[in-house]
């Protein structure tokens, strides 16, 4: 470890390694020192050092009957835990190890509802709630309980959330004040704190940030078509280093398909999720057998294929159908907010989860492929895979809720914010049918608007 990293370290994460490696429970677990006597908190973990770590962490797993698979070491790392509290190495603060800090969706919602801010990580739910006094059947609705009658005061939802969510680590609403990182770091977990991660982590950067979800794209712009073949077919092209590029960007709101076209990295990232002239010409052709575009942006779509002559067209496309898609996503939310998120559902596509393909004579020069063998899957990744398909869509509308993302390019129409008014009171009558005429309805006049715009 280099005497760079030696002096950033606080005082108080010095302590902390001092004590950790004088507890019992980690005895034999391999570390050393540095020419200053420091520990030597971080081994590489393939290294051979990393190796020897591996294997005493195996042997714990074994000791305490934990099942040595993805996931195992996040697990004996919590039990073996004296305190349950991490000091960071940047800032000095201890956090919990557990699941109990609000991420930013519910941090959203506690400040719209409550009107309390608060600076993530710095308080525990339970701390939270405490703070908050009688709001219990608020706090039962954000955490979706119903028919729970055993829940009648703070304490009794404290101990619900305690069993339902922080023992089984359930992400949907909560963050640990630090993340697992065995064997490379002695106890099991990164030496910064997700206090202080965005800051000592580059990867972690808002600018980066992208790379960590990319896959989450396919669940967040609520889009038609079969994501899993179009997931299987772009694992086709990465095992043979070509970058895929849809032939209409999911983004813009066109459909999962199974049809890329092989670029390379440094192509893809210049068009950089717009279209060109022949790729509009491609799209035109394919749909006269086959869906292109997602039922919300086929509007758009078809009030401006037409128009488009040459490459400065269709990157004026790109931008009105980019803009459309933010419109959409604002509309849903709104839907969403209203309490009507039954009514989105029948708009995702989850049955895809449970299928998975093989493309048989693939050729990774032109994208092409002789044949698609599927199969019927079943299993609980398949039912996990459903079930983060529906979380993701509905945090992406989560995000739109916030009314700065909404004054963004939104449309400058008032007969489209009396339809809006109008679906949501169709939608409170439970006239799902009629509402969903209205919701065509908002698209076909925004795809007009946009046609004026041209």
């Amino acid at each position: 470890m280099n005497s760079k990293i030696d002096r950033s370290w606080h005082e108080n994460f010095i302590k902390y390694t001092e004590f950790i490696v004088d507890q019992p429970q980690y005895k034999g677990l391999y570390f050393d020192r540095s020419p200053k006597g420091q520990i030597k908190w971080v081994v590489a973990g393939k290294s051979d050092k990393g190796l020897i770590r591996r294997n005493w962490w195996n042997n714990k797993c074994e000791e305490f009957g934990v099942e040595i698979k993805a996931g195992c070491y996040a697990k004996i790392a919590v039990i073996l835990h004296p305190t349950k509290e991490h000091t960071c190495q940047i800032c000095g603060k201890s956090l919990s190890i557990y699941y109990v800090y609000p991420n930013a969706n519910l941090l959203t919602k506690i400040r719209k509802l409550f009107n309390y801010n608060i600076k993530p990580f710095s308080l525990s739910i339970y701390d939270i709630i405490d703070r908050i006094p009688n709001k219990i059947n608020n706090w039962k609705t954000i955490f979706k309980i119903r028919n729970n009658k055993e829940i009648q005061d703070y304490q009794s939802l404290k101990d619900w959330l305690k069993i339902n969510h922080v023992q089984k680590s359930m992400k949907s609403f909560f963050s640990p004040g630090v993340m697992s990182n065995s064997p490379d770091r002695f106890d099991g977990f990164h030496s910064d704190g997700n206090c202080c991660r965005s800051v000592s982590d580059k990867g972690r950067h808002k600018s980066n940030l992208q790379r960590y979800g990319q896959d989450r794209r396919v669940y967040e712009n609520w889009a038609d078509g079969n994501w899993k073949m179009a997931d299987r077919l772009m694992s086709c092209f990465r095992k043979f280093g070509v970058s895929a590029d849809h032939i209409g960007p999911i983004s813009l709101g066109f459909c999962h398909r199974p049809r890329f076209q092989p670029l390379t990295k440094s192509q893809n990232s210049a068009k950089n999720n717009r279209m060109n002239y022949n790729d509009v010409k491609i799209l035109i052709d394919d749909e006269k057998s086959n869906q292109v575009v997602s039922w919300h942006s086929k509007y758009i779509w078809d009030e401006l294929k037409n128009k488009i002559k040459n490459d400065h067209d269709a990157i004026k496309l790109s931008n009105l159908m980019r803009k459309n898609m933010h419109h959409v996503l604002i509309i849903f939310s709104m839907i969403s907010e209203s309490g009507n998120n039954e009514f989105l559902t029948q708009f995702l596509n989850p049955q895809y989860s449970f299928a998975d393909y093989e493309f048989i004579g693939f050729d990774p020069k032109t994208g092409n492929y002789k044949k698609v063998k599927s199969k019927n899957l079943t299993g609980k990744n398949q039912q996990n895979n459903n079930d983060r398909y529906f979380r993701i869509a509905f945090e992406k509308l989560e995000e739109y809720k916030d009314i700065n993302n909404r004054r963004v390019n939104i449309w400058q129409n008032r007969a489209i914010d009396k339809k809006l008014s109008a679906l949501i009171e169709l939608l409170n009558q439970s006239k799902t049918d009629e509402a969903k005429e209205k919701l065509k309805d908002i698209f076909s006049q925004l795809s007009k608007d946009a046609s004026l715009a041209w």
